[in-house]
């Protein structure tokens, strides 16, 4: 019964949110990050728009570091995307974070 509340959940988006909220790169993030903003652009955009294709992308924030460690390799591999998109994607999600 688990199994089917979660898929219920996952399929209504719980735990997504609108692509209007997912945090742009700003001059903090480049702080913080120690990454250039032209990187971080690059990961938000092919974060936006690979991820976006098969479902709602969610917050940074709202998975922890490990796991995105795990899940972006997965899902860059789904996608198809290059190594360096790939990692791209993976310094915009820990700088958003």
């Amino acid at each position: 019964m688990k199994w089917v509340l979660t898929m219920i959940a996952v399929s209504l988006g719980v735990g997504c949110v609108s692509k209007n909220q997912i945090p742009a790169p700003d001059a903090a993030m480049v702080e913080r990050s120690g990454q250039s903003l032209e990187i971080l652009q690059q990961g938000h955009a092919i974060y936006m728009i690979q991820c976006g294709r098969c479902h709602e992308p969610m917050m940074p924030s709202e998975v922890s570091s490990a796991d995105w460690h795990i899940v972006v390799p997965g899902m860059a591999w789904n996608a198809g995307i290059s190594q360096g998109d790939e990692d791209a994607v993976l310094k915009y999600i820990m700088a958003a974070r």
